[in-house]
């Protein structure tokens, strides 16, 4: 076969020169006459070539690291405050925004953190800070000379700054170097367009990529729970603060309305009714008293007009009195034994006319005393009325704060009843996602994968015996670009 590819090749025309100008032709030198070789392709090259690329991959096969990936499904669910899936939370679908800050979660310091501490990741040759080459050369020629932090690429943080509070070994550049090793041999992916997602990692150990997502898993839903605790603990602190202070005003509000109950004497029902009744009775005696007034003083009025006038012999009162009657009957018997009127008579009419002025003084007398009597009447009738008032304002007080007292005790029995309603609910926490399928330890590796390893050294073995022909394959790349 090589000897007819040779017969080929040089049977091949040989490329003619460009027309030369005259200084050329006069100016070259007489030229070998013997063909130059063109290079040729060969097959033997070629095999030679992806033979070994072949054989290096096929030895360098079971040497590779591989690289085993765990992952657990968790399907999002929209849940109330307590993780309830009530109806109301179930009508309440869960947008974009909501989907990947759950996702972002998973990204979060407090989780790497718990992972790193839980599995020793810190010491772990898979996942610690390997210091660089340099930092390594230093190490190893100076390592006894130079202090430690040195060669360090950051420099740690001293006690007194860990003891004041000024950093803390999360946030220490180690640490963050660290939770990056991890972030990065990180799964997180959505399935489509649903609540579902994969999340785990990856590593070189499958028990270790197992244990990975399944303490990623458990510390992202314990975190929801404790976040769900520690609001519903706020709210129980907020409710206990609410019924301390409703107890207080129900008690503030309770001993106000006892107080005032005290001090207004609303306490005595009997009083109340004795008032009443005293009322009641005087304003009969005042209705008397000022009808008894008004007859005296008319006939007092009458009395008086009729003494002014001569008449008061014809008065009522006058005519009716004994006394006056008796007089009357001694003067006419006077008159009758002596014809001019004596000492006797002139008694007799003294007396009579002393007796007209003590009945109208009696009745004058009288008219004031039922006019006294009847003012007396009207101001103690005004003071149980005034007492009555006061006593109906005090009651009109009362009822408002017994109205107060009465919405401090309900706002009261109602905080109470809520902490009581709540208090059970720590126990019934739920996390916002469910685990559909749990981690498990993969039984093949995602990487590398034989398929496409195969195709890669094929193609690196084709790329090889190209490179064994590199002449034959220059020279008619050039030919190409000439074209």
């Amino acid at each position: 076969m090589e000897t007819k590819r040779n017969l080929a090749d040089s049977a091949q025309p040989i490329p003619l020169r460009g027309a030369a100008n005259e200084d050329q032709l006069q100016s070259s030198e007489p030229q070998d006459s013997a063909p130059e070789q063109q290079p040729r392709y060969s097959l033997a090259r070629f095999l030679v070539g992806g033979t070994a690329v072949l054989v290096i991959a096929t030895m360098a096969w079971p040497s590779l690291p591989r690289v085993y990936e765990s992952t657990a499904t968790l399907v999002l669910r929209p849940t109330d405050m307590e993780g309830q899936m009530d109806a109301q939370a179930m009508r309440t679908p869960l947008d974009e925004s909501f989907i990947l800050s759950d996702l972002d979660a998973f990204n979060s310091v407090a989780l790497a953190e718990t992972v790193i501490e839980s599995h020793k990741l810190a010491t772990d040759d898979e996942f610690k800070v390997k210091p660089s080459i340099t930092n390594r050369v230093m190490l190893s020629l100076f390592g006894g000379i130079l202090p430690p932090t040195w060669a360090r690429e950051t420099p740690a943080p001293t006690p007194a700054q860990m003891m004041a509070s000024q950093t803390t070994p999360a946030s220490s550049p180690k640490a963050a170097k660290l939770r990056e090793n991890l972030w990065n041999k990180l799964v997180l992916h959505r399935n489509r367009q649903s609540y579902t997602v994969n999340v785990g990692f990856r590593s070189e150990d499958p028990q270790k990529a197992a244990a990975l997502t399944k303490t990623l898993v458990s510390a992202y839903l314990d975190a929801q729970v404790k976040r769900k605790a520690e609001n519903l603990d706020d709210m129980n602190k907020l409710l206990e603060d609410h019924v301390a202070e409703a107890k207080v005003r129900a008690d503030a509000s309770t001993a106000a309305m006892q107080s005032f109950l005290e001090q207004s004497g609303l306490i005595d029902q009997g009083a109340q009714i004795s008032l009443e009744a005293q009322l009641g009775t005087l304003s009969t005696e005042l209705a008397t008293a000022r009808a008894r007034s008004i007859d005296a003083r008319t006939r007092a009025d009458s009395l008086t007009k009729m003494k002014a006038a001569g008449t008061l012999d014809s008065a009522p009162e006058v005519l009716s009195s004994p006394t006056i009657q008796r007089l009357n009957q001694s003067l006419t018997e006077s008159m009758s034994r002596v014809a001019v009127m004596s000492t006797e008579s002139r008694n007799i009419m003294q007396q009579a006319q002393a007796e007209r002025d003590r009945i109208v003084a009696s009745v004058q007398v009288e008219a004031a005393n039922w006019a006294e009597r009847e003012n007396l009447l009207s101001g103690e009738i005004d003071k149980i009325r005034q007492d009555l008032v006061e006593r109906r304002k005090a009651g009109l007080r009362l009822d408002e704060l017994r109205r107060d007292a009465d919405n401090d005790t309900q706002v009261l029995a109602d905080a109470q009843t809520r902490l009581k309603q709540r208090a059970p609910a720590l126990e019934a926490l739920k996390p916002d996602a469910e685990v559909l399928s749990p981690p498990t330890v993969p039984d093949r590796p995602v990487f590398p994968i034989l398929p496409l390893y195969a195709m890669g050294s094929l193609g690196m073995a084709c790329i090889a015996g190209a490179g064994m022909n590199f002449s034959a394959v220059k020279r008619d790349a050039k030919r190409l670009l000439k074209i």
